[in-house]
């Protein structure tokens, strides 16, 4: 018993000590390029796409976009004129020359890059006040889905299979039901995930019910199987905000954005390997610190997750709290280790591990 006692304690000063490695990197604004018209202190970021070490980009409002090709050394940032009131809230890059953005608010836009974002083509437009954009995935770089919020009664889907040049809207005889007060959170670009090479999607929904709702759009008969989730839920600020999983868990984090440093019900997560229907999460008996709107897959053990109220890191079933610094979204590199956060009044950091 003794042996085995002082076994365990050990672990837990490995994992403690493990776990305090982690820090934030706030990125030194001077390195920054601005451009005409933009004020970092009035722009707020939610959507990051890390493409690699070295090649970063990020979107957010007023039109505002920046790029990074030397690790986050420096920015350069840019406002889109014509765009000056749409809200980038996700963007998705496949290298230093392409990407793609989406607004959320009315209109809504689509625009894509091929010249490291000098020009962007608008590629969707909808003047349609019930249309908001939330978030959008690709399985690779020709196909990729995006989710909206729901009109009469279906959650909204775009989806594109020529690399974002087109997007077609999915009929709602294909698309799944939303219940009365359930919607999608705009938060940080991550309440929808693609899965495999294709066809596998699921997004998380808050509001009056919060659920995980998913299908695999390669079968001839679409079924979208939804359940739902352990996170505080109820009020129109409630709910999931963000997903993620890697090959040993699948993490949700949310909470009550306007109470963001209650601790309640803010994640969940299921051991098991991903999967999009009849799964039932575990409320964490260890919570994250507060409300957080997007949570990233580090490597096989670790998550991160973030909020306007600070920063954690899940690691061997215990949440540690990093900082309480703000940020809306955080990215690990699809092809490297580096790890970006981007936030309010242009911040932008790095995760050091």
């Amino acid at each position: 018993m003794l042996v085995r006692k002082l076994f365990s304690f050990l672990f837990l000063l490995i994992c403690l000590h493990a776990q305090s490695q982690y820090k934030i990197e706030l990125i030194d604004s001077n390195t920054f390029k601005l451009g005409e018209g933009v004020v970092l202190s009035k722009t707020s970021f939610r959507g990051l796409s890390v493409v690699d070490d070295q090649t970063i980009w990020v979107s957010g409002s007023k039109g505002t976009f920046a790029r990074s090709l030397d690790g986050g050394k420096s920015f350069e940032f840019k406002q889109l004129n014509g765009y000056e009131k749409s809200d980038f809230r996700d963007i998705e890059a496949f290298d230093d020359k392409r990407a793609i953005m989406m607004s959320s608010g009315t209109p809504a836009y689509i625009l894509k890059t091929i010249d490291g974002g000098q020009t962007w083509k608008e590629v969707y437009k909808n003047l349609d006040t019930a249309y908001f954009l939330d978030a959008m995935d690709f399985w690779d770089e020709k196909r990729g889905i995006l989710v909206g919020d729901p009109i009469k009664g279906h959650f909204v889907l775009l989806q594109t299979k020529d690399a974002g040049k087109t997007w077609q809207e999915l009929d709602t005889n294909l698309t799944p039901k939303a219940m009365e007060g359930e919607a999608v959170f705009a938060a940080s670009g991550t309440s929808l995930r693609c899965f495999g090479n294709y066809g596998n999607v699921a997004f998380v929904t808050g509001g009056k019910y919060s659920r995980v709702t998913g299908a695999d759009l390669s079968r001839k008969y679409i079924h979208w199987k939804s359940f739902q989730t352990n996170i505080n839920q109820g009020a129109a600020s409630q709910g999931a905000f963000s997903f993620a999983n890697n090959n040993s868990a699948k993490v949700i984090v949310g909470g009550d954005y306007k109470i963001d440093t209650l601790v309640f019900h803010n994640s969940c997560v299921k051991y098991l390997p991903p999967s999009i229907s009849g799964e039932t999460f575990d409320k964490n008996m260890d919570d994250v610190k507060g409300y957080r709107s997007c949570v990233e897959a580090i490597n096989l053990k670790s998550f991160v997750a973030c909020g306007t109220s600070g920063v954690d890191i899940y690691q061997n079933k215990i949440w540690k709290n990093i900082s309480n610094q703000s940020f809306n979204v955080v990215r690990k590199a699809k092809k490297g280790n580096a790890v970006f956060l981007a936030g309010g009044k242009g911040r932008i950091g790095r995760l050091i591990y």
